[in-house]
Parts: structure tokens; sequence; C-alpha cells
């Protein structure tokens, strides 16, 4: 025992685990009255501060809506009002015009695969067309898009050439660059028909070279429209582009080339 201290006064050390094995009284939460049941569980200050908290913040929000309001140009106008409603006090957008990114580039695929799928086929009728047909002018009567040229062998004077007589047909059919029919498959009998039937078969071959024609501007249109859904569809995606002029003047997009892994 150190000096100056008795012993009787010394204290024992303190054991915790002894202290935990007493038994507490059990502090228990003030219920809510049986008279006051129906209005559901009594309301803690804990309750009260969380309530108060969202009772002020839409005071304050609704405060910065009125000033905001009262500051507003009454001739303010967008065009988007047009396509907003009021229903109950609540904005209600009437179209249905937003589309998710993904939404919008399942799109954009399917776009680009019936367009591919159309030029696929247009492609097959101007080969089919293209192997049916052998005169080079679209009409008739349309200007000649090439001459025959014809060497001779001898130093005779070209004046003294027969055209018929080298081609083996009648003078009629020697004009013509395509059906020029011999001789000997006239004489047979397989001449061509005359009257209704040959001006019948002329408005045939007329109608077929002008699908032609249009089919293939209807291809052009097709690979314009290919070339901008596939660049709408890669906007969509990910990288760095930047915009550049083409040789032609129209805007184009180029992507950094980024290393693969």
């Amino acid at each position: 025992v150190p000096s100056g201290r008795s012993p009787s006064l010394a204290k024992p050390p303190a054991m915790s685990s002894l202290r935990n094995a007493v038994k507490r009284k059990t502090h228990k939460e003030r219920s809510q009255p049986a008279a006051r049941a129906k209005f559901g569980l009594l309301e803690k200050h804990k309750d009260y501060v969380l309530r108060a908290r969202d009772f002020n913040n839409k005071k304050k929000r609704l405060q910065a809506l009125k000033e905001k309001a009262s500051f507003r140009n009454p001739d303010e106008f967008y065009f988007k009002m047009e396509k907003m409603r009021t229903k109950e006090g609540v904005h209600v957008n009437t179209s249905s015009d937003s589309i998710d990114a993904d939404t919008l580039k399942l799109l954009k695929t399917q776009d680009l695969n019936y367009v591919h799928m159309k030029k696929k086929v247009d492609d097959t009728k101007i080969q089919k067309l293209h192997s049916n047909l052998h005169c080079i002018s679209a009409l008739a009567d349309a200007p000649k898009q090439n001459s025959h040229t014809i060497f001779l062998d001898s130093d005779e004077d070209p004046e003294d050439f027969d055209a018929a007589e080298h081609f083996d047909t009648v003078p009629e059919l020697v004009d013509r660059a395509h059906n020029r029919q011999r001789r000997s498959k006239l004489e047979e009998g397989l001449a061509e028909p005359k009257g209704k039937a040959s001006r019948k078969m002329e408005r045939e071959k007329e109608a077929q070279y002008r699908e032609l024609l249009q089919r293939m501007e209807r291809k052009k249109k097709l690979d314009t429209a290919m070339h901008e859904l596939q660049t709408q569809r890669n906007l969509l995606g990910k990288g760095r582009r930047r915009k550049a002029k083409g040789e032609d003047g129209s805007t184009q997009f180029v992507w950094r080339q980024e290393r693969k892994r």
C-alpha cells in the first residue's frame, strides 16, 4: 500500500464482465394511446425532423417557382408548347417521339437492312433487263450512241462497199444495231412481224428501256440512302469523331483511329 493512504480506502479494480451481467431496466418507447389508435403510430422527434425538412424543401421550391413565374415573359413561345398539354395542373407530353438510343439504333439497322434488300432486288432486275435488251438507245428515235467502223482488206473505193452484202442481210436492216437477221433466216420465214405486231414489239422494247433507266436512277438514290443511314448508325455508336468537308462539298465524319485489343 503506498504511503499516506489508508488500506481501507483502496477501491477494487472494475470488472466490466460483471457490470454487463447485471440486468438493466429496459426503456420502452411511448406508444400511441388507445383513444388515438386510428391516427397510426405515435410520431417521435426523429420523424418530426424528417417531416419538417421535407416541408421546408417543398416550400423553398414553390417560392423559387413563383419567383420564376413572376419574371416570365407573357409573349414567350417555344415550338414544344404545341406538343404539351396540362392535365389537372400537370404537364403531359402528347407526342410519343421520345426513343432511347438503343431502340433508335435498332430501327436504323432495320431501315438499313430494308434499303439493302431493295437495292439487291433492283440490281437483279437491272442485270436481267441488260441481258434481255441489246439496243443502246432508250427510244427508237433516239440518236445513236456510237458508230460501227468497218476496216476493208483491199484498197478498193469505200463508196463501192455494200454494207448489206457485208452483213448478209437486206438493205432495210442495215441501219439496225440489234436483231439484224441474215438472209438465210429471212428466207426460212423467220422474218419480223409487220404492222400492229411490229409496233407492239417496239412499244414493249421502249417500255423496258424506260424501266431500265428508272431502275438505274432508283439504284443511285438507294446508294445515297444507304450511305446516309450507315452514317447515322455510326454516329449513335462510340468513338471520337470530327466533321470534315468532302471533295464534293458534302459533310463527312472522320473517326479517330483506336487500337483494338
